[in-house]
């Protein structure tokens, strides 16, 4: 047995346009889209205070880092400016000798007066 369909019977479907529905889907897809783009815009909001985290904990490490830099060279500099080590080393490196109390002559500082305020003089 078999089933034949006949050629003359037209089977195109008739297409009505629901303009509610239509109407009703537009609205559905841009309340989904303001949804989905609040949320992507919450997700990169909180990234970005994430990665501010991270860079101001990165910061503080390396402030740190410095600062105590900071107090290794301060400290290595007044060693350096010890007058014992500078003694020390004029003796031992340039073979300096120090004077003695006759040899030694003692300069006074002389300091420049200070200029006088600016005055008018009168004239005839």
């Amino acid at each position: 047995m078999a089933f034949s369909v006949p050629k003359d019977i037209q089977n195109h479907p008739v297409r009505n346009v629901d303009r509610a529905r239509q109407r009703e889907m537009w609205w559905s897809v841009v309340f989904v889209s303001l949804f989905v783009g609040a949320l992507l815009l919450v997700a990169w909001e909180h990234s970005e205070w994430r990665d501010l985290g991270f860079a101001t904990d990165r910061l503080q490490h390396e402030r740190a880092a410095a600062e105590a830099e900071s107090r290794h060279l301060r400290l290595e500099l007044e060693s350096l400016k010890a007058p014992q080590r500078i003694e020390e080393l004029a003796i031992r490196d340039l073979h300096l000798v120090a004077p003695s109390q006759t040899e030694a002559v003692v300069l006074e500082i002389v300091r420049e007066a200070a200029t006088p305020p600016r005055t008018l003089v009168a004239r005839r």
